[in-house]
């Protein structure tokens, strides 16, 4: 295996650390070969989703898995902005949502909806 050698004096870069970690992923898929052990898709898309809101957790912007297909994925990443203009949308809709509710229940829509 080759040898990472962490300085506890220094900061390390996204891309150094995704350096380690494909070090040492190399490393136990060297030695996966003496176990027979099965991950399931959930497994595995589990496993990468922790990862990445791990990573998330330093950077600017968002790292997700999104599902293109069943069983396909793809690593996406948005920017700051990109989140913002996502989460005004997503607010937009259910205020519309709330609104429409509100005038099947009543039989009129609220000023703000």
């Amino acid at each position: 295996m080759n040898h990472i050698n962490l300085d506890k004096d220094k900061s390390y870069t996204l891309a150094e650390v995704v350096e380690f970690v494909q070090k040492t992923l190399e490393a136990v898929k060297e030695k996966s070969e003496h176990c027979d052990f099965q991950y399931t898709p959930t497994d595995v898309y589990w496993l990468l989703h922790d990862m990445l809101g791990y990573v998330n957790q330093n950077v600017t912007g968002e790292f997700a898995l999104r599902r293109l297909e069943k069983g396909t994925y793809r690593v996406q990443y948005r920017t700051e902005e990109a989140q913002k203009q996502r989460a005004a949308r997503k607010l937009e809709d259910e205020v519309r949502q709330t609104a429409t509710y509100l005038e099947k229940l009543t039989g009129r829509r609220p000023p703000w909806g």
